[in-house]
């Protein structure tokens, strides 16, 4: 049996973790990379439409400062009609009931804040 010396089996073991992390790190570089065999692991930068990425749309941005009605009450979330347009809402006043005139406040985080008229 081979008897090791602390102060070696500690060496022994950075080592270890050494050559590990070593691995790790080249692993996690090639990635992504064209002539890797990892790139399909990793999300590519482009998302097309046709291949059916949607991104949120922002033009329900332009509603802020239109006045429409609640469809729902609004507990604080619901939906209201704007122009005919369809959009979840958030009060920002605590309950509205359905069928009351709003006034789109803001627009943030993709959400949609309203207050009675």
């Amino acid at each position: 049996m081979i008897v090791i010396g602390t102060e070696l089996l500690v060496l022994l073991i950075l080592l270890i973790i050494t050559v590990g992390l070593v691995t790790i790190l080249w692993i996690s570089n090639r990635i992504g990379k064209r002539d890797s065999i990892l790139r399909d692991v990793a999300l590519g930068k482009s998302q097309e439409i046709d291949e059916g990425y949607i991104g949120v749309p922002t033009d329900i941005s332009a509603l802020v400062g239109r006045a429409g009605k609640t469809l729902t009450v609004l507990r604080p979330a619901g939906k209201i009609e704007i122009n005919d347009t369809i959009v979840d809402a958030v009060s920002v006043e605590g309950f509205i009931e359905e069928n009351t005139p709003v006034k789109v406040t803001k627009y943030e985080n993709t959400q949609v804040y309203v207050k009675k008229l």
